[in-house]
């Protein structure tokens, strides 16, 4: 176990923000619960998974709807309501809380818990349950694994509360219907706990290790702009991935529906990549990236990331046009190419963005 502190969770921000894939809440919003974090703590207490008995329980927080939404009206106190009502559900049944965790890596939604934890007093595991941030619950480890999306409880921020039982607790689209629909209605933003697993499960399922993982990217990030050297090439060093393209974007198409945010980013190669476009469509997370030509050069589960090209990570609800980045690809975490339904369960999305063949390894533009 070690307390976190505010330079660490910064990192941690800029790494989640990197490994979000165009997701997981803008870094804006992460940055604002960093604030409430130390306004009633002195740091964050976050355990290694090595830590984690086979018998202790894990609750997942996390928000849940537009990221512009967010960005427009803040997120806090209803992650509290989530964490408090699903802790009454489960004391119902004898079953206690040790550790919180993200259910998925982001800029926001990785912190979310670090805010439950530091309000709390309940220390946040070194893990989560994708190694990026994913547009629905259908597209989860959690999903992939079979890991019941029953109970389900949503908040809203004047302290409303729904606790959902799908009738069956593996229909994840029962669980999403239920949970975007209170989103929806509570103004395209809540809070939800769901997916409590004990830490046999967490080793078994889940990404480990993924928040220090998001650390040191996000050290590496700041140690190199801080020592002149180029922070995209660090960055794709640090997650393992590799640079797609640097330019400028050109057009931006956005549309929002069912609490999702769909879109086409288009960026236009300068230096080494003139002449050359990257396409990348989105619901929220980035899906697929496309040459000029056409031919899938990233697909999901593996990662499509965002930079500025001075070395800041964004997400989808941060990018503009005339703005030039940089383009990391980076493979999936191994528990997503352990199983068949690790692609399976983003088929349905990527045949609405036009591709309806296999999961093909990264290619480049160079």
């Amino acid at each position: 176990m070690r307390v976190l502190n505010r330079e660490n969770i910064l990192d941690i921000i800029s790494g989640a923000t990197l490994l979000g894939s165009g997701g997981g809440g803008s870094p804006k919003d992460g940055l604002s619960l960093v604030e409430k974090i130390f306004s009633v703590a002195t740091g964050v207490e976050l355990a290694s998974p090595d830590e984690v008995c086979d018998s202790d329980y894990i609750a997942m927080i996390a928000g849940i709807g537009s990221p512009k939404a967010l960005r427009e009206r803040g997120f806090d106190v209803e992650a509290l309501y989530a964490y408090d009502a699903l802790e009454r559900v489960y004391w119902s049944v004898g079953v206690k809380f040790s550790y919180v965790m993200p259910g998925e890596i982001g800029g926001f939604n990785t912190i979310t818990p670090m805010y439950v934890s530091a309000c709390k007093k309940v220390p946040v595991v070194d893990c989560d349950g994708n190694g990026r941030a994913v547009p629905e619950l259908a597209t989860t480890l959690y999903a992939v694994y079979g890991i019941p999306t029953s109970p389900i409880v949503l908040a809203d921020k004047n302290g409303n509360i729904v606790i959902g039982y799908p009738r069956d607790p593996l229909d994840i689209s029962a669980g999403e219907s239920i949970a975007r629909g209170f989103a929806i209605a509570a103004g395209m933003i809540a809070a939800f706990g769901t997916w409590v697993v004990n830490g046999r499960t967490m080793r078994e399922c889940l990404v480990l290790n993924s928040i220090s993982k998001c650390e040191n990217i996000g050290k590496a990030i700041r140690e190199a702009i801080k020592a002149g050297r180029d922070p995209v090439r660090e960055a794709a060093a640090a997650i393992n991935g590799y640079e797609l393209i640097r330019g400028k974007i050109t057009d931006i198409s956005t549309k929002t529906v069912g609490g999702f945010d769909f879109g086409r980013t288009t960026i236009e190669g300068v230096g080494p990549y003139a002449g050359k476009k990257l396409i990348i469509d989105f619901k929220n997370e980035n899906m697929i990236a496309w040459s000029g030509d056409g031919e899938p050069l990233v697909i999901v589960p593996d990662l499509i990331c965002l930079m500025s090209v001075g070395g800041e990570p964004l997400t989808n609800a941060d990018t503009q046009v005339g703005m030039e980045i940089a383009v990391i690809a980076a493979p999936a975490p191994k528990k997503w190419k352990a199983s068949p339904k690790g692609f399976e369960v983003w088929r349905h999305i990527l045949e609405k963005m036009g591709y309806t063949g296999p999961h093909k390894p990264i290619k480049t533009m160079v």
